[in-house]
């Protein structure tokens, strides 16, 4: 028997819109409407609780063309040498206090990875795509990339080697692409770790960077990849990745005080509360805090 495509197309806006992904399994993962907090301006952060699986989410909610509101990631180490020291490891909270950040999360992916690392400052090497106020610090490699536009828009993008930053502000990169045109992809691996995405609108001026707790048996478990591609479609985002996670998974706001303040709980050196020294990280500068 022939069935049309018309009739395979209207089947399938059928499960979607019945809670079926793209595998055929329906989804189980519930997210509440976020309850969103004004920050900064152009700065709103939601707290959500999943239930099951038993996640914590942190969101930051940014909208790229308020006035006053500029990205920055991490620069060039002094003594840069590409694909070996390419930046200087800090924690986030360290980031965003030397560089007057409203915001930050941690970023690329990064080499070496040992005990010493993890504590300490020193040489990196960033994997992927990296760029700082438009200079190069780590060249693509394929992994998808949250890109900053020196015309102020944003996108997340699979992005290659030799990629042209001509246009480029600020870019951070990890993998896999978690959501692309709206969809999430298939994936296979079932692994739960904490996880921290960055994620776009279609028209390029609403920015998503979330958090996700794990490796905490009662408190949040950690997602999979396709629960973090659910947890930004559902958060309205077009396209997003995933960056650096478990023990590197870290927001950080400045507080009323002007001082640090972590928003998630994680788990940098293998126990809650604490935090790792990481390859890079990327953040927001505001012109003046929220009233």
């Amino acid at each position: 028997m022939k069935i049309s495509r018309r009739f395979v197309r209207f089947g399938l806006s059928v499960l979607l819109l019945s809670g079926w992904n793209c595998c055929g399994m329906l989804s189980a993962l519930e997210l509440p409407d976020p309850e969103w907090k004004p920050l900064f301006p152009g700065i709103d952060h939601a707290a959500i609780q999943v239930e099951e699986p038993l996640l914590k989410v942190n969101v930051l909610r940014i909208q790229a063309d308020t006035p006053g509101l500029s990205f920055y990631s991490t620069g060039r180490i002094a003594g840069y040498e590409a694909d070996k020291a390419e930046t200087d490891r800090q924690t986030v909270p360290d980031f965003l206090k030397e560089h007057g950040l409203a915001a930050a999360v941690n970023a690329n992916f990064y080499s070496p990875f040992n005990g010493y690392t993890r504590k300490n400052r020193g040489p990196s090497d960033a994997k992927g795509l990296a760029v700082s106020d438009g200079v190069l610090v780590s060249p693509a490699n394929g992994y998808g990339s949250f890109v900053v536009r020196k015309d102020g828009l944003c996108e997340v993008k699979t992005t290659q080697k030799d990629e042209p930053i001509d246009a480029v502000d600020q870019a951070v990169s990890g993998r896999p692409m978690l959501l692309e045109d709206g969809q999430v992809p298939e994936f296979a691996d079932p692994a739960r770790h904490p996880r921290t995405l960055a994620a776009v609108s279609a028209d390029g001026k609403t920015v998503w960077f979330v958090t996700i707790d794990g490796r905490q048996a009662g408190f949040s478990i950690g997602a999979t990849y396709a629960e973090c591609g659910e947890i930004l479609q559902k958060l309205g985002a077009d396209d997003g990745v995933n960056l650096d996670g478990g023990g590197s998974t870290t927001m950080t706001v400045r507080g009323e005080d002007g001082q640090p303040k972590v928003l998630n709980r994680p788990v940098g050196l293998g126990k809650p509360y604490t935090l790792r020294h990481n390859g890079n990280a990327i953040g927001v500068r505001v012109a003046e805090p929220a009233k």
